[in-house]
């Protein structure tokens, strides 16, 4: 089924609809007990305040809903908007819902904003965790009827983000984790055998598989706790890890007789070298590589999570891309501009320095401030 996800908003809805009616990223546009000819934002807002709701800052005001179709099903543009318009009426009947459908991905995607509030009884959409399941549940009925691919939603998921990282994510930097997601890929791609793959994470990035029992182990060099597989996600499983190797090895089957067994810490050197580009890097320092190397996938995974999070803020992801270039800019040029600082106050010292040495008055004596040499006489001489 295709990837369903929903999340409310305190946010006016106006920015909200901006973004997903966007015609450069729009394909198709609708809507459910609305009217076409006239502004939406304004028709959620005339509703919320029909019945004394949307005034406050804390209260939800609508919902942002997800549909993105699997890249593997070749879906049209016509069918996944079908598609997300059956789901919309189905999970929100009586509510207002816009529904547009974006094709400026290389995965056909479809966004669900549906306005908090019923229009005809004024009472609020509510849903619990369970009746979130039962709606991916919906997702996965309806998807199947169109042939979509059907997926386990309740399997964990490939990457598991825990809610600290994506926030790190959304401000444009990058979890420690997500580096171990990063280097655990390149090296289970660039491996023939698991113990190669431990030895390219181990000498190209410091990193260390401490403990190889049902699952791996890592540990970050920055970290003092290793973490299993498992808890990244399940692409970064021993199981998962040996058998993409083995499918890179044309299919044949590594047996796990031969692989061996180690437990508790590897004690080898990680200050190994690693070429990259021409350019020598140390072992422990996994984050320059890391962000040279993101891989292509993950990256539109994260712009299509940054860009469903800023609408359900109602922010626009452009602006908030720009915003975050503007405050690296003036960060860097904050710290060029006290880096300049000190350089001249040192230099001012030094020369102040060498200034009262030159100028120190001479007592008449020649065993005064001044240097020794060896044309100096002694008095009487």
């Amino acid at each position: 089924m295709p990837l369903f996800k929903c999340s409310a908003s305190k946010a006016k809805p106006k920015n909200g609809i901006a973004y997903i009616t966007d015609e450069k990223k729009t394909k198709i546009v609708s809507v459910r007990n609305l009217f076409e000819d006239e502004d939406y934002a304004k028709q959620f807002d005339e509703t919320a305040s029909r019945f004394g709701k949307g005034d406050k800052f804390d209260e939800r005001k609508y919902y942002h809903c997800k549909l993105s179709c699997a890249r593997q099903d070749n879906v049209s543009p016509e069918k996944a908007h079908a598609y997300a318009e059956e789901l919309t009426a189905k999970l929100f009947q009586n509510y207002e819902c816009v529904i547009a459908t974006h094709t400026d991905t290389q995965t056909v995607h479809s966004h669900i904003i549906v306005n908090a509030v019923d229009p005809i009884t004024g009472k609020k959409l509510q849903f619990n965790k369970q009746d979130y399941v039962k709606m991916k549940d919906e997702a996965n009925r309806i998807g199947k009827k169109y042939g979509f691919t059907e997926t386990d939603f309740r399997k964990r998921g490939k990457n598991s983000r825990t809610a600290v990282e994506k926030k790190i994510m959304l401000k444009g930097g990058i979890s420690w984790k997500e580096e171990l997601r990063e280097v655990i890929a390149e090296a289970t791609k660039n491996s023939t055998t698991p113990d190669k793959f431990k030895d390219y994470l181990e000498k190209c990035y410091g990193v260390k598989i401490t403990r190889d029992g049902k699952d791996y182990s890592y540990l970050h060099p920055d970290k003092q706790k290793p973490i299993r597989g498992e808890k990244l996600g399940t692409n970064y499983t021993k199981t998962e890890v040996i058998k993409e190797i083995d499918k890179q090895n044309n299919g044949r089957a590594s047996s796990t007789r031969n692989r061996g067994r180690t437990s508790g810490f590897i004690k080898q050197s990680t200050g190994v070298g690693a070429l990259r580009g021409g350019k020598t890097t140390n072992g422990g320092s996994a984050r320059s590589v890391v962000n040279a190397s993101l891989n292509g996938i993950e990256r539109t995974l994260q712009r299509l999570s940054f860009e469903a999070e800023c609408a359900s803020r109602g922010t626009d992801a452009s602006s908030e891309e720009r915003r975050m270039v503007q405050r690296k800019a003036r960060e860097e040029a904050e710290r060029k501009r006290r880096e300049a600082d000190r350089r001249r106050e040192r230099e001012q010292l030094q020369t102040s320095e060498g200034d009262r040495v030159l100028t120190q008055p001479d007592n008449g004596s020649s065993n005064g401030n001044r240097a020794p040499c060896k044309h100096s006489y002694g008095k009487g001489d």
